[in-house]
């Protein structure tokens, strides 16, 4: 399966399975999040494996959500700030910090996918408490928490604009499908598709509507 059809299939989880990821799985997901781009070559990324059940109701506690307590494990995403300050500077060096741990995130989510594991991706939290939980050094600071699981209901993608939606050519409102004859991408079809299916939702809606007045 090609890598765009990978990135389409990422599953996320409401509940997975009692079921322990083997080593050698999660370490092609770890591979996968050392291979990230990192801003100006800094490589400030580290990663903590957490599969201990106290130690995962710790993370839970932190990111506020039960999922990450009931994944077989986690993957916390530190980023070691004091590193990237002193090639970015201070003000800058948070946000470098997060572009690269999104990057490893959307890196390990491909291949646990590619490894029929559902993911979550859990940021926005308070890095420096769960640092603390964790006996990080006060420069790295955990900046996402991905939580994986096998799941008998993997929760799909919502589903995306059409290419011709979100795409132009040359200049803002250019629309690629009145630029090129006969447009390939496969992105105007599902354009298309999401169309007729939000008519025909809109058809039954009023439907319905006329069949309670009357």
């Amino acid at each position: 399966m090609s890598v765009l059809e990978e990135c389409k299939k990422i599953t996320s989880f409401n509940r997975c399975r009692d079921e322990t990821i083997s080593r050698k799985v999660i370490g092609r997901i770890l591979e996968a999040g050392r291979y990230a781009p990192s801003p100006g070559g800094v490589q400030s990324l580290k990663f903590i494996v957490v599969e201990t059940q106290e130690t995962l109701e710790q993370v839970e506690h932190v990111v506020g959500d039960e999922r990450a307590s009931e994944a077989p494990a986690v993957i916390v995403v530190l980023t070691d700030r004091g590193r990237m300050a002193r090639r970015f500077g201070r003000e800058k060096a948070v946000e470098a910090c997060e572009a690269e741990s999104s990057a490893a995130v959307q890196n390990m989510r491909l291949v646990a996918q590619e490894n029929e594991v559902s993911s979550v991706r859990f940021s926005g939290f308070e890095g420096q408490a769960l640092g603390d939980m964790l006996t990080c050094p006060d420069n790295v600071v955990p900046t996402d928490v991905v939580a994986l699981g096998y799941s008998d209901n993997p929760v799909a993608l919502d589903e995306k604009f059409g290419m011709n939606e979100i795409c132009y050519y040359e200049e803002y409102g250019n629309q690629v499908s009145t630029f090129f004859d006969g447009p390939e991408w496969e992105g105007i079809h599902e354009e298309k598709r999401i169309f007729r299916k939000k008519v025909k939702g809109l058809r039954d809606k009023i439907s319905r509507f006329i069949r309670k007045v009357l």
